[in-house]
C-alpha cells in the first residue's frame, strides 16, 4: 500500500510541475514585472527539495529531473541543461541544509528558506540565461521570492501539517 502511495506522490508532482510549466509559459507571461516572469517550476522544485528528508536521494533526483525536463522542454536551451543544473543544485542544497540543521532549533524556518532560495535561483539564472546583474535580474529575484514565500507557507500549512506529528513523546 505504501508503494502505491509513493507512485501517486510522484505522479502528482509530475502533473503539478507540468501544469505550472504551462501556466508559466502561457498565462503568466502577460504579468511580467520589469520584463521578469515568475519561474514556478523552480519555485516548486526548491520547495519540494527544501521539505524532503536529507537521506531521500531518490525523491531529490526525481524532482530535479522532472523539473529540469519541463524547464528544458519549454525553453530555448539545449535539452538536459536544466536537468543537470537542478540535480546539482538539489544535492548541494541538501548538503547545505544538513549543515544548517545542526545549528537550528525550529523545524524548517523561513529565515533559512529565503536566502538559500535567492542564492540558488541567482546561480541558476546567471549560469543558464542571464548576462549579469541588471534591473530585470533584480526584478526576477524579487518576483520569484514573493511567490516562493507563498509556496513555502502553503506547503508548510497544508501539506506538511498532515505529515508532522505534534504528539508529546515522553520516551524514545
Amino acid at each position: 500500500m505504501t508503494k502505491l502511495i509513493m507512485w501517486y506522490k510522484y505522479l502528482i508532482i509530475t502533473v503539478l510541475l507540468y501544469l505550472f510549466a504551462v501556466m508559466q509559459n502561457s498565462f503568466f507571461v502577460h504579468f511580467s514585472f520589469f520584463g521578469a516572469v515568475p519561474n514556478f517550476v523552480f519555485i516548486i522544485f526548491f520547495t519540494l527539495i527544501f521539505f524532503t528528508k536529507n537521506d531521500n536521494y531518490c525523491q531529490i533526483a526525481f524532482v530535479a529531473a522532472a523539473s529540469g525536463l519541463f524547464l528544458d522542454i519549454f525553453s530555448y536551451m539545449r535539452f538536459g541543461t536544466s536537468i543537470i543544473f537542478l540535480l546539482a543544485i538539489g544535492f548541494i542544497f541538501k548538503k547545505i541544509q544538513s549543515m544548517l540543521q545542526m545549528n537550528r532549533s525550529s523545524d524548517f524556518p523561513l529565515i533559512y528558506f529565503l536566502p538559500i532560495f535567492t542564492v540558488m535561483l541567482a546561480v541558476y539564472s546567471l549560469i543558464l540565461n542571464r548576462a549579469g546583474f541588471n534591473i530585470v535580474f533584480a526584478a526576477e529575484l524579487i518576483y520569484n521570492l514573493f511567490f516562493a514565500t507563498i509556496a513555502f507557507y502553503i506547503y508548510k500549512r497544508f501539506l506538511r501539517a498532515s505529515v508532522d506529528d505534534h504528539q508529546l513523546k515522553l520516551f524514545n
